[in-house]
């Protein structure tokens, strides 16, 4: 529902997915809203809105838009996305109730609005046959047979084809193989070429799957202003392997990146300029988790995380999730060296 402070240092999983889409999607005319009032008097709902111009979904609308939304003849899709949780009665319920009253407020006739429950994790069968939840044509498409819910479907991004049209959901998929697949299509079909901004949100996504971020446990503020910097970086990393520096500065958007890495105390060179950029990663994660845990941290322990080495970060990141004090992930004196 609508942030509250505690609310804002969590990961919104519905808006690290929606800056995804957001730049494929403007660019086909159709809007892309992540918080939605489903009535006047309510709290925003943490849902992703899609909405089209026009009497159909055309077919450059279509390349961004996954199995089941693709085929529905509804003007507005109403997505509830779950990343770690998975189908739940309370969810269907939500989503059930957001459906109806936007549909009301809008003023909606039956069948211009289509809803959807967008699940990374596979959830037990017994529940969604339960709720009438049967298997369409299409894989990992489910649709009730219960006539008060013939108007959501469940997504499971596990089992979406491999199609293109799928790759940037598959992205926030759960099974490793799964979403390895989705970026290894978005690479070989060129998709993340619209813009730099673009391609750094999905070097910044694959970023983070890669190092098993957002794997298993809730990150803390991970947010889509942390995502574009990672991917900036490892952009600009990527690049650097693999085109001669004086070819890739002519690039403007490598250039500026190439002068903030050296205002930062980057040295010459790929390999250390690489690992300059992980390094910063690392130590900002750290501190928002350690600020999640503890509160605001002293300048002393802001400067030691700052200046540790990747290794001593990856060591102090592995005791946070279980550790009670500072003094349990930075040592006994965590205001002397490291």
């Amino acid at each position: 529902m609508a942030d509250s402070p505690e609310a804002d240092k969590k990961t919104h999983w519905h808006r690290l997915l929606a800056q995804l889409l957001e730049e494929p999607m403007a660019a086909v005319d159709v809007l892309l809203q992540t918080e939605v009032d489903v009535v006047s008097s309510s709290p925003k709902a943490d849902i992703i809105l899609l909405r089209r111009e026009g009497n159909a979904w055309t077919e450059a609308q279509k390349v961004w838009l996954a199995d089941g939304m693709r085929d529905t003849t509804a003007g507005e899709l109403l997505i509830e996305f779950k990343f770690t949780e998975s189908l739940t009665e309370d969810a269907i319920a939500q989503l059930f109730a957001d459906t109806h009253l936007y549909r009301s407020k809008r003023r909606l006739k039956p069948g211009e609005l289509r809803s959807f429950l967008l699940l990374s994790k596979t959830p037990n069968t017994d529940l969604l046959e339960k709720h009438g939840f049967a298997l369409t044509d299409k894989p990992g498409i489910y649709a009730s047979r219960v006539r008060l819910l013939n108007a959501l479907q469940v997504i499971l991004l596990n089992e979406l084809s491999s199609a293109p049209h799928n790759a940037l959901w598959k992205c926030f998929a759960s099974r490793r193989q799964a979403w390895q697949k989705a970026f290894a299509c978005i690479h070989q079909h060129g998709l993340p070429t619209l813009s730099a901004t673009h391609e750094y949100v999905v070097f910044g996504i694959r970023k983070i799957r890669m190092e098993g971020i957002m794997k298993n446990v809730e990150p803390f503020g991970l947010t889509p202003e942390y995502v574009m910097d990672v991917g900036r970086r490892e952009w600009l990393a990527s690049m650097m392997r693999s085109m001669p520096r004086e070819e890739l500065l002519k690039m403007p958007e490598a250039a500026d990146l190439w002068r903030e890495g050296r205002r930062d105390g980057w040295q010459d060179g790929e390999q250390k300029g690489e690992q300059k950029g992980e390094q910063k990663g690392k130590a900002e994660l750290l501190m928002r988790q350690l600020t999640r845990r503890f509160g605001t941290l002293p300048a002393g322990i802001q400067e030691k995380i700052s200046t540790a080495n990747l290794n001593t970060l990856e060591e102090w990141g592995d005791r946070v999730l279980d550790a009670r004090s500072l003094g349990e992930v930075l040592g006994s004196n965590p205001l002397g060296a490291h």
